[in-house]
Formats: structure tokens, sequence, C-alpha cells
């Protein structure tokens, strides 16, 4: 029998990049002058461009989270919206990503917040 403790290949994967997001944009996050970064992120088209594609990315990657941990079951899904805000989005969606395959494997200790039992969409009701 196994513990539900035990991580996967994958998942410890998951919890590396979160790590290494969180450490990692978070160490050059206070490097950063704030007053400048709006007006860095538009400076060329180059700039312009990531910056653009990076946002589009960011809220669809934050509306399919919410959306994905209400299908789940965990509750306040909205939460995982607001860590985006003042969190690295390399730290964020690692670690939802690691609660979420948790929850699909059915190691329930990192997804505590879970209010009812998954079912998948195969599961007959």
């Amino acid at each position: 029998m196994t513990s539900p403790l035990r991580f996967s290949a994958f998942e410890v994967f998951l919890a590396a990049a979160a790590v290494t997001g969180l450490g990692a944009v978070g160490a050059l996050a206070v490097q950063v002058d704030g007053t400048a970064l709006l007006s860095d992120a538009f400076a060329t088209p180059a700039s312009t461009m990531l910056t653009i594609d990076l946002l589009v990315l960011g809220v669809s990657v934050v509306v399919w989270t919410v959306v994905e941990a209400r299908r789940l079951g965990l509750r306040r899904p909205w939460v995982w919206a607001a860590l985006a805000i003042p969190l690295p989005g390399a730290f964020v969606v690692p670690l939802f990503l690691l609660v979420r395959e948790r929850r699909l494997r059915g190691g329930h200790e990192l997804s505590a917040v879970c209010e009812q039992p998954f079912r998948s969409p195969q599961t007959p009701t």
C-alpha cells in the first residue's frame, strides 16, 4: 500500500519549479524599479510584444485555474486568482498544478481545502 505522502516524479518536478520560480523571480523583483516597470515593458516593439503575450497568457491561465479548481471541488477557487497578483506566476502556476495533480491522484494532504469528493467527467453520478 502506497502512502498518500509519496510524490511522483512529476510532482517533485512541479514542486521544484514552484520553488525555483519563487526564488528566481522574487530575487529579481526586489531589484526592479516599480515606476519604470511599465515604461520598460512597452519601450520597444519586442518588449511590447512579450508584455502583451504574457498578459494574455496570464489572464487565460488565471481563468482556467479558477474554473479547474471549481471543477475539482477545491474550496475558494478565487484564491488562486488573488495569489496571481502579488506572487510570481512562475510560482503560482506550478503550485496549482501540483495541488491539482495531488487532487487527481487522490493525495489530498496538499489540497486540504477540498470540500467535496472529485468526480471525473466519466464517473456516472
